[in-house]
């Protein structure tokens, strides 16, 4: 290995603890945000120098593994972690938990996104919104108090006056 590789290979590690730092940086700073799920980086071999070839296996031997020589990492993945996450008492009726997988589905202009945060409140129109005012989706009743499950609509709390 010639010193511009080992150079490019010691580069190519920095790069991947920088990035390190930065998720970790990131985990840090979104310790106290509802819902939020930590993430962690997934590294892999960026090359690989074969010096020699393996070989096959012949009737009274093993066979041998290639020898290679790492140049060199990667960041493979980002990958959050959607293990489930402390549940807490909260005074707000409208708040909810999400225990185990899954997510709340909420419209935010004219898409659809999705969030595990749970602090729910009404707006002005009494329809079930998000802190950032996004309205929380599921589906529709009709006046038979059936379920319709035909497609999502704005939740909302009919209010007696």
């Amino acid at each position: 290995m010639g010193l511009q590789s080992a150079m490019t290979t010691a580069l190519t590690g920095l790069q991947a603890a920088e990035t390190t730092i930065d998720v970790v940086g990131n985990n840090v700073a979104n310790s106290n945000t509802v819902g939020f799920k930590e993430s962690e980086a997934i590294f892999a071999t960026q090359f690989l120098q074969t010096i020699s070839i393996g070989a096959a296996p012949s009737g009274n031997a093993g066979g041998t593994n290639p020898r290679q020589v790492g140049l060199g990492v990667k960041v493979a993945a980002i990958t959050p972690n959607f293990s489930q996450g402390t549940i807490e008492i909260s005074s707000n009726p409208l708040d909810v938990a999400i225990q185990g997988d899954g997510f709340l589905m909420v419209q935010g202009g004219n898409n659809r996104l999705y969030t595990r945060n749970g602090q729910l409140k009404l707006n002005s129109n009494n329809e079930i919104v998000t802190t950032t005012g996004q309205r929380l989706l599921g589906y529709g009743v009709n006046d038979d108090f059936e379920i319709l499950r035909d497609r999502f609509v704005p939740l909302s709390i009919p209010l007696c006056q």
